[in-house]
């Protein structure tokens, strides 16, 4: 009993968490341009609101493919904040890497098709 108790505990917490980041909740996400870890450039917030947009954003950050080890990074190029999550962004035209603001430690990278696409409505 105690086994199903846990099970069934473990299946509403995964629900809970990955649909937290499901793009059908999210009506926007805000992008800065940074010029450094802790600052923003002044002015530079873009809002996306349109839902394919925020799709793309979602997707995108969802599919990245965690990096091993431990990270020492450059100044982010960006900070996007999706729903209740808030990334640094580091991106080009062929790669993006995205890192949670809640661990700095671990980097994501986008793939090439997600680096394009999120380059693309950013520029």
């Amino acid at each position: 009993m105690k086994r199903l108790s846990l099970l069934l505990m473990a299946v509403v917490f995964t629900l809970f968490f990955v649909g937290g980041c499901s793009s059908k909740n999210l009506q926007k996400v805000d992008v800065y341009e940074m010029e450094s870890f802790s600052d923003i450039k002044k002015d530079s917030l873009t809002s996306f609101t349109d839902s394919n947009v925020v799709s793309d954003f979602v997707k995108a950050f969802n599919n990245a493919k965690k990096e091993p080890g431990i990270v020492d990074m450059a100044e982010p190029k960006y900070k996007v904040e999706i729903g209740s999550e808030t990334y640094f962004l580091w991106i080009s035209e062929k790669h993006g890497t995205i890192m949670n603001v809640k661990n700095t430690h671990k980097i994501y990278s986008l793939s090439k098709s997600s680096a394009k696409t999120i380059n693309e409505l950013l520029n």
